[in-house]
């Protein structure tokens, strides 16, 4: 069980895309800008007639602007809700959630996700303490996320990037006929490879990696091969998320640049 966060999240009006979503489902999607780079990741899941997106506090005001934007010939409206108190669960059982809940299922290395009323939040917290929980520290929820090779929202995910380099494959349809950036990514999937990829570094020693740590192929030493995004410490062994250029393998051991330095061996994601 995490600590508590207050978030906020977009209601809309359901649009044909998410309607065949059943009740307690949701979906991992990208928006993008005209010229196929992602503007932010969201989940989406039904909420009778309407859409529910949760997404990072940060991204609220530039996401509802997006959606108003590009809703112009639809009948529909954004919405914000009240002060809500956000729960991340983790481990291999939860308990049911809270009477009033808004409950979404599993995500990566998070079991579920509940936002509450920030009214119940201490109530509910006293109940998950009740129940054997216990909060989880930030750096243990950042190895976890990093572990699970799920991109963050300003880390690994910005408006630099593609989906198919921010390893958002899976975020954005093959199928719908018609989105912002839709004809770009259509073309990189028939024609191109992403220049750069998204993986996870196991490094040597169990220092912690700085973030912006740049890797070199030890034949190529000048040539930037791999930069580091996100890092903790699990196991005693650093980890770390970030971007291998194209031609570099899995599997294959990279040198910090300006070494002698550390090594990190190229992991794909899952």
């Amino acid at each position: 069980m995490s600590g508590r966060d207050r978030i906020a999240f977009l209601q809309g009006l359901s649009t044909n895309d998410f309607r065949t979503l059943s009740p307690g489902a949701a979906l991992w999607a990208a928006a993008l800008s005209s010229v196929g780079k992602v503007l932010f990741t969201f989940r989406a899941a039904p909420l009778g007639d309407r859409i529910r997106l949760l997404l990072p506090a940060g991204r609220v005001v530039s996401a509802a602007a997006h959606l108003r934007k590009h809703a112009v010939f639809q009948e529909a409206r954004v919405e914000e809700p009240g002060p809500l108190v956000r729960f991340d669960l983790y481990g291999a059982e939860t308990p049911p959630p809270p009477p009033g809940a808004d409950a979404w299922p599993s995500f990566f290395e998070l079991r579920a996700t509940w936002l509450v009323p920030a009214g119940n939040a201490e109530a509910v917290e006293s109940e998950l303490a009740a129940a054997g929980g216990s909060p989880v520290a930030e750096e243990e929820a950042e190895a976890l996320r990093i572990r699970a090779g799920r991109p963050a929202d300003a880390r690994e995910i910005d408006e630099s990037r593609t989906p198919g380099e921010a390893g958002l494959a899976g975020a954005v349809s093959t199928t719908k006929g018609c989105y912002v950036g839709q004809e770009v990514v259509a073309r990189m999937r028939t024609y191109g490879r992403a220049p750069r990829r998204l993986v996870r570094f196991l490094f040597d020693g169990t220092a912690p990696v700085a973030p912006g740590t740049r890797l070199v192929q030890p034949a190529k030493p000048e040539q930037e091969a791999g930069r580091v995004t996100s890092s903790a410490v699990w196991g005693g062994a650093a980890i770390a998320l970030g971007y291998a250029a194209r031609d570099v393998a899995d599997g294959e051991v990279l040198s910090e640049a300006g070494g002698p330095g550390r090594t990190a061996r190229v992991e794909p994601l899952s």
